[in-house]
């Protein structure tokens, strides 16, 4: 670290190091102060130990555009500090892949605070989207915090954000604490960041806004099966008032959002290209999941709904998932290929159904 001097009365001083006595001491000042972490705005929220399946995991922040930030705090003396911990990164963050942001939510809740609760309706619809699009994408930022980062670390560092993909971005910040007199200071000290900051920039310029001609070519070129289903899909779903909503992203995403009979979205369905499985549909309730059962459309028509999409076969899992979950989990993907232009039909009156206003 360069060496700092304080100026009191006519001489300098290197201030003192304090250190820290506890991992916990350091988790709680990022905690209430969770811009300290590098890439993190002002209006970032922070929560303390969530819960994962392999532990809870000291820090994870949300900034106001739903990026995720996910923070280990260990001290030098730990001797987890130069190997455990960069697995244990990895391994929390392969938890959060494809977490159901209504399981997110839930947790943070359970911690102590509700994410959303101090924003209006169409805010928090919009913060609930952008954390579940980075969880499905497994886009995050990993931070190493620690009173000292040694060189082999450091090393660590770069070689990661060298081999890791571009939706993850691995940060070591040593925090030191130090003290003049009744004066003391924290002073972080940023390795990996440029690296960091070079992939996602690389990414970044990657990324197109996947609207219905850029789709559709890609499809051509990449899913010739799958084009005529498409088409098909994009016709029907446009007579029944769903248009196709492109994302920005650096790989084929687009959807067509499902609204109520008031125009309240209740979900999406999704069009997504999967290695393996080609072009696929994917129904998302999360919106409708979230809703108090008096904004939900009545059960009846819910039924309904359920019932209509159970009698089409190749979506009869998928029924099943929304009905055990109560819509609370991604459905199973359905690859567009297989299915025929009768099915796409049947597909968007369950749809349509689901929209209608009741009678």
């Amino acid at each position: 670290m360069t060496e700092i001097l304080l100026r009191q009365g006519n001489g300098w001083a290197a201030p003192k190091v304090a250190g820290y006595a506890l991992e916990s001491e350091m988790q709680a000042l990022l905690a209430a102060h969770p811009a300290l972490v590098p890439g993190v705005g002002p209006a970032a929220a922070s929560c303390r130990e969530f819960l994962t399946e392999p532990g809870p995991i000291d820090l994870v922040i949300v900034d106001e555009n739903g990026e995720l930030t996910l923070v280990e705090c260990k001290l030098a003396a730990n001797p987890q500090i130069r190997r455990e911990i960069v697995g244990q990164l990895f391994d929390f963050a392969s938890c959060f892949w494809k977490m159901d942001v209504n399981d997110f939510l839930a947790k943070w809740r359970h911690r102590g605070s509700d994410l959303l609760a101090a924003l209006d309706d169409e805010k928090a619809d919009v913060l609930r989207e952008a954390i579940a699009r980075n969880l499905s994408d497994g886009r995050f930022r990993l931070v190493l915090a620690a009173d000292q980062i040694n060189r082999p670390l450091r090393r660590m560092v770069e070689y990661l954000n060298a081999m890791s993909g571009p939706e993850t971005s691995v940060i070591a910040v040593a925090y030191t604490r130090m003290f003049h007199g009744e004066v003391e200071l924290l002073v972080p000290e940023i390795y990996g960041q440029e690296s960091a900051e070079a992939k996602a920039n690389r990414s970044s310029a990657a990324r197109v806004v996947w609207d219905l001609p850029t789709y559709r070519s890609w499809i051509q070129e990449n899913d010739s099966q799958a084009i005529a289903g498409f088409d098909v899909l994009v016709s029907a779903a446009e007579l029944a008032g769903l248009m196709l909503t492109g994302s920005l992203a650096a790989k084929p995403s687009a959807g067509f959002p499902i609204p109520d009979c008031s125009g309240k979205q209740l979900g999406t369905l999704s069009v997504l290209a999967y290695n393996g499985m080609g072009t696929s549909v994917e129904l998302n309730f999360n919106r409708l999941a979230s809703k108090p059962e008096d904004e939900r459309p009545p059960a009846g028509i819910v039924q309904a709904f359920l019932d209509n999409l159970a009698d089409i076969p190749e979506f009869r899992p998928v029924a099943d998932n929304l009905r055990t979950t109560d819509f609370r989990s991604r459905a199973p993907n359905v690859p567009l290929r297989v299915l025929s232009p009768g099915t796409i039909d049947k597909l968007v009156a369950a749809l349509k159904g689901l929209m209608a206003r009741p009678q």
